[in-house]
């Protein structure tokens, strides 16, 4: 099960990769993510997810509540800097993807899953927390969008709740990120591993969206 599961993400990863080469989008002031930078990402991110085929160690499934799912926001490692970093651009409908190195996030929109020319804007804030307000809030997609986050950065990497964090949603901005938060969704979540001696160690994760607000990596 798990196994079939796995091989419907991730021909569905790859698939919405194979839409950057032919994206339509025109970027739109991006903040902190130069072309160049977005480039080596991108191509970063793309050689482990695809160098880790067989190498998935578990997908958490979607999950909705209308009355809250307890949830533990995720911290950023003490290491990394926290800052407000944002990237902008106008997506059509054959797709494209955009990036937030500082945040070793992107988002890859498959051909057809935006009817017409949208402005997106993602926004990585400066809580501490890896966290992303996605604008237009409320917009839905007529396919799963595709994030990746890889995770050396974050308070989880190299522990056990790494295995057990996943994308959660909230349908507002959240004053205070600490304690137990109520998600409404946990959307789909594949982690990939990457072999180290005798361990495989959580190393990214692809959430699949169907729509936009407030997501943030959590664990429960």
């Amino acid at each position: 099960m798990i196994r079939s599961r796995f091989v419907r993400s991730f021909v569905l990863v790859l698939t919405t990769f194979v839409a950057i080469s032919c994206a339509d989008f025109s970027t739109t002031a991006p903040v902190a993510a130069p072309a160049k930078a977005q480039d080596g990402l991108i191509s970063d991110l793309l050689g482990v997810v695809t160098g880790l085929l067989g190498s998935v160690i578990r997908v958490i499934g979607f999950v909705t509540d209308p009355n809250g799912i307890d949830v533990y926001g995720v911290k950023w490692a003490p290491t990394h800097v926290n800052e407000t970093r944002s990237v902008s651009a106008t997506i059509g409908y054959n797709g494209g993807t955009l990036a937030i190195p500082g945040s070793d996030f992107t988002i890859t929109f498959p051909k057809g899953a935006l009817s017409t020319y949208t402005s997106i804007t993602i926004t990585s804030d400066a809580s501490g927390y890896v966290s992303y307000d996605m604008q237009p809030h409320g917009l839905r997609f007529a396919k799963p969008v595709i994030v990746t986050q890889r995770l050396r950065n974050t308070a989880v990497y190299g522990t056990p709740l790494a295995l057990n964090s996943f994308c959660a949603y909230f349908s507002t901005d959240l004053l205070d990120l600490s304690g137990i938060l109520k998600a409404l969704e946990i959307e789909t979540t594949t982690i990939f591993a990457a072999p180290t001696g005798d361990q495989l160690i959580p190393e990214v994760e692809t959430w699949q969206l169907n729509h936009f607000s407030r997501y943030m990596l959590a664990s429960g």
